[in-house]
């Protein structure tokens, strides 16, 4: 018999949706896929145990803590179909890793990010609007924001970009987007005649971190929104992984020199989804 193919009828007549539906038949043909390997036997004979190797098999992988906790809720689910249609006489089911496992980075939701974000265009400042659309919109570190020179600044009508340093002294070219353009040519308009090559200053030169640090704050306690400089970069880094970028994208975008880095912010995405599948139950 193929238990796929009952497995998708069965998710059927509960309404489920295709997305829904098409995940779960994924997880379950990769775990088909890897039980080949071990056994001739199928889906139908399975030793708890081999849920249980199946289980570190994906820890040793690439896979997100999350990522994994999904593929463990699909296989689950289909032992829980497996069972309610007398398939096999014990259900079986392994437990998913639970949330210490799994870094979250934590950044700004929607009305956050607008609420401080009309706090700051309110004030009209136009040197601490350039700093906040800069970090919001690019997601660089805020040691490579105070670090921006004039000349890695390239600016036109249509699009823009910012040559920054990041760890490592690796160079890397970050796009700026309307917002981002808009903000630092308002700012250009009225920056004072300074000798210096940097594009933030200070009141004694280049503009310093904890400067930065202290803006974001004075905002955010007007707004009632914790703020800083990491959690503007966190929340752009959530936002692309949610529009459906590649991550291999974003990681260019942010500078990671590790796509597992990248990976983490799969989490709060991947958790929805978690979430949604685990409401099958």
């Amino acid at each position: 018999m193929d238990y796929i193919k009952g497995f998708e009828d069965w998710l059927k007549e509960r309404d489920k949706s295709n997305n829904t539906i098409s995940c779960y038949l994924r997880d379950i043909k990769e775990f088909e896929g890897w039980l080949s390997i071990y056994s001739s036997d199928g889906l139908r004979e399975v030793p708890q145990i081999f849920l249980i190797h199946f289980k570190k098999f994906q820890k040793g992988t690439e896979a997100s803590i999350t990522t994994i906790n999904r593929k463990l809720a699909s296989v689950n689910s289909f032992y829980k179909y497996m069972y309610q249609k007398g398939f096999i006489n014990e259900e079986l089911k392994v437990e998913q890793y639970k949330d210490k496992d799994a870094k979250q980075y934590k950044g700004l939701d929607e009305r956050q990010l607008w609420k401080i974000r009309a706090e700051i265009h309110k004030a009209k400042n136009l040197f601490h609007i350039c700093i906040f659309e800069i970090l919001i919109n690019t997601g660089i570190r805020v040691s490579e924001l105070i670090n921006i020179k004039l000349s890695d600044i390239q600016i036109s009508d249509r699009k823009g970009s910012l040559t920054v340093i990041g760890k490592g002294e690796a160079k890397r070219t970050v796009p700026l987007n309307k917002a981002g353009r808009k903000a630092i040519t308002d700012y250009l308009a009225v920056r004072r005649n300074d000798e210096s090559r940097y594009l933030l200053i200070g009141q004694r030169g280049k503009l310093k971190r904890n400067a930065v640090n202290l803006i974001l704050e004075k905002y955010g306690n007007r707004a009632g929104v914790k703020v800083t400089p990491h959690m503007a970069r966190h929340t752009l880094g959530y936002n692309l992984i949610k529009q459906g970028n590649p991550i291999t994208t974003i990681q260019q975008i942010l500078g990671h020199e590790n796509v597992q880095t990248t990976n983490r912010y799969t989490l709060t995405t991947e958790r929805d989804i978690s979430a949604a599948l685990e409401r099958l139950e």
